[in-house]
């Protein structure tokens, strides 16, 4: 059966993360222009192909050295011959697949012979990759800063908001980590917080910045050929640059952004575009080589027999730590997906999440778990595994279908295929913390998602009100957007965070006797969204927000008084920002405005492009009403029509046009289903009273904007689902 599945599943992820490299890829050769690369071949010195090829060689070492001593600080304590081959199995894989994808499968594949958990490879991973950030985001500041100057770097922080996003995110997490005081995560602080553990980190620190250095060292050696005349501060400053960019883990092996990121950087040093392009190729070109030259040792049978109990049980770790790091993969996610970033290139705007990373890691694992216990996951819905592979099926089938018609498109290809595994991603991230945490994680999942929403909406006041004010510099919209980058889709994250606020709160208020100050806190966080929801501007989440506090009061699922005390405390909140802005700048009636008076009325323009969406996507339905157009179909011929690339403004129209009738019946069937079992329990489960909040939310909003793959949906989704495979914990 895993041999089947493997077969069954590993292709298309191939295909489909090879087809992703190859897109960037070609679109960088596009820009250098494929002659002027072949003229520049033969212009490579030999020396230089050495000199990398050599220290390749030996940053494969360094980095197998550093998973080895990272698997004995995690408690796994296996030779250094089966964890250098578990790691080089990793490399292995990743050139066949997305980067962190296929690490984990390669170490997997050597490493569950001996007893190591899918989860705890996944662990290893993400807290590699978060090292590896760490020492290639501060290089790649100061080689930003030294190429381009602090003023570029400032403009382009400005730009961002990068300064009230970091503020944002250590504030989150702060708060979160204030909040969890239960014995698990004392204990895991304790842990986290020991000396030895900081050791451990400053060792991997070391080892990561040697082998940092040694990649650097790559760069700068394939430089030299066409920047001789350069110093060689500026060579290094551009090789961290690179770099960076060629560790972000969205293409295999680096391919596409790395040589994007080598043309955009050399250019400012006066590097034509195909010597640059040939300088990111011919590192990646022998890092490749290099890998593919050791996949002999990588598969290369190793019998190792553990002597004794105390070296079985240190080569087995416990099922906490399985559970440490489901709650970590959790935890990280509930913050890092509310924050979106959007980074401008010359080929065009890319959306990323800060939870990409951390999902895929979840949905390894998951993959990786149900390949070795061969069982699916549990689900408080029987059907909704069954449910899931009727989606993915009907997704490959539209994109087929798409195929044919437009041919593969980048939309169809990148936003719907691959957004699906995210999706599944975020599914997963959220299935694992339940299964291993119980009611425990599933109550400081919400606390965590709460106090990090309260924050995004302070942080975003304080910072308005400064530019309104003119204290600092920088960009601000119109209505409120938190970090999404999009009022609508910020309203939908303040809707699911309330209607969880909602659920619980009854669970607090009962504690009221035991802490007085617990009522008062919830009355003002509950505010605090409501206000934040009207300064979004966005119709869709104020109807749909009000119609979810009259669903709260009319259904006893918590205080009434609870309720229409928030509301009235959301108002004066309202009144009370109002006069400070008053006070501060009482000339300024457009700053006042641009608070307090958000854009409730789209243009004219807007909303009658959002018609014309809706009347093309009907009679795209009516041109195959039972299966569809096929994915991509409509934003491909939207250009024709009006003007420029655009979506349906409406998930059931979406389904209709690019799935048919047979689409829309199935998916709505699967959170129909959800959706009346979650209302039979709605008496006796508190996941039950969210869940159906919760869906109701997503089936009003969608009937206007085009919700399904809004990814803090599917990451609540399977915090809710999720049936804990061992009782831990209580609400």
């Amino acid at each position: 059966m895993r041999q089947r599945f493997l077969r069954c599943f590993l292709p298309y992820k191939e295909i489909f993360v090879i087809s992703v490299s190859l897109v960037l890829l070609v679109t960088a050769c596009w820009m250098v222009g494929v002659q002027n690369i072949l003229m520049r071949l033969n212009s490579f010195p030999v020396w230089a192909i050495l000199t990398i090829v050599l220290l390749q060689a030996i940053n494969l070492f360094v980095v197998s050295f550093r998973f080895w001593r990272m698997l004995y600080h995690f408690g796994v304590r296996l030779p250094w011959a089966i964890a250098s081959r578990a790691s080089i199995s990793g490399h292995v894989a990743a050139l066949f697949m997305i980067s962190l994808f296929g690490q984990v499968v390669g170490r997997q594949a050597v490493l569950r012979a001996h007893g190591v958990s899918p989860l705890v490879i996944s662990g290893l991973a993400s807290y590699e990759r978060m090292v590896l950030f760490l020492v290639s985001g501060v290089s790649c500041l100061l080689g930003m800063v030294w190429i381009f100057g602090q003023q570029y770097l400032s403009e382009l922080v400005t730009k961002w908001s990068v300064t009230s996003l970091c503020v944002a995110l250590f504030l989150s997490f702060l708060l979160s980590f204030l909040l969890g005081r239960s014995k698990f995560e004392q204990t895991l602080r304790e842990k986290i917080c020991s000396w030895n553990n900081i050791f451990h980190f400053i060792e991997v620190i070391v080892i990561s910045l040697l082998g940092f250095a040694l990649m650097l060292g790559c760069y700068v050696i394939a430089m030299m050929p066409y920047l001789a005349a350069h110093d060689l501060t500026d060579l290094f400053a551009a090789a961290a640059i690179i770099s960076f960019a060629a560790t972000l883990p969205i293409t295999v092996n680096g391919w596409g952004v790395r040589e994007i990121a080598a043309v955009f950087v050399l250019e400012q040093l006066g590097v034509s575009k195909a010597d640059a392009l040939i300088v990111s190729v011919a590192v990646g070109a022998f890092s490749m080589l290099v890998i593919a030259s050791a996949i002999p040792f990588s598969i290369r049978h190793l019998t190792y027999k553990a002597t004794s109990e105390s070296e079985k049980q240190s080569i087995r770790p416990v099922l906490d730590m399985e559970k440490i790091v489901s709650w970590c993969l959790g935890m990280l996610c509930a913050v890092l997906v509310l924050f979106q970033v959007h980074l401008e290139l010359e080929s065009g705007l890319i959306n990323l999440n800060l939870a990409d990373p951390f999902a895929i890691l979840a949905l390894t694992s998951s993959l990786l778990i149900l390949i070795v216990s061969r069982k699916l996951p549990l689900w408080r819905s029987r059907y909704f595994n069954s449910g899931l592979l009727a989606i993915t099926v009907l997704l490959i089938f539209g994109f087929l279908k798409g195929w044919m018609v437009i041919g593969v498109t980048q939309w169809a290809l990148v936003g719907r295929l691959m957004g699906w595994l995210v999706l599944l991603g975020y599914l997963s991230a959220g299935y694992l913390l339940v299964a291993y945490s119980a009611a425990h994680g599933r109550r400081r999942f919400f606390e965590t998602m709460a106090s990090t929403m309260i924050v995004i909406v302070i942080v975003s006041l304080c910072y308005r009100l400064l530019v309104l004010w003119g204290w600092v510099d920088g960009y601000i919209t119109y209505n409120f957007e938190g970090f999404s980058g999009n009022r609508n889709a910020f309203a939908l994250q303040l809707l699911i965070v309330i209607s969880m606020m909602l659920a619980y709160s009854k669970v607090y208020l009962k504690a009221v006797l035991y802490n007085p100050g617990i009522s008062y806190r919830l009355l003002l966080s509950l505010a605090v969204l409501l206000v934040a929801l009207v300064w979004t501007g966005s119709r869709a989440g104020l109807i749909t927000g009000g119609l979810l506090l009259l669903l709260a009061l009319f259904s006893n699922i918590t205080d009434k008084k609870f309720i229409i005390g928030s509301i009235l405390l959301a108002a004066g909140i309202w009144i009370f920002v109002f006069w400070i802005q008053s006070i501060q700048s009482i000339q300024s009636i457009q700053s006042i405005q641009s608070i307090q008076s958000p854009n409730f009325l789209s243009r004219e323009v807007s909303n009658n492009e959002r018609w014309l969406t809706f009347v093309h996507a009907f009679e795209l339905w009516r041109q195959s009403p039972l299966t569809g157009v096929g994915l991509g179909v409509f934003i491909a011929k939207s250009t024709a029509w009006l003007g420029h690339p655009q979506v349906i403004h409406s998930t059931p129209l979406w389904l209709l046009a690019e799935l048919g009738l047979v689409g829309f019946v199935v998916i709505c069937s699967i959170f129909f289903v959800l959706a009346r079992n979650a209302w039979k329990q709605w008496s006796k489960s508190l996941p039950d009273r969210i869940l159906f909040m919760v869906l109701a939310v997503v089936a009003l909003f969608s009937q206007v904007h085009e919700i399904f793959y809004q990814r803090i949906f599917w990451l609540v989704l399977g915090v809710l689902l999720a049936r804990p495979i061992l009782d831990r914990g209580k609400v």
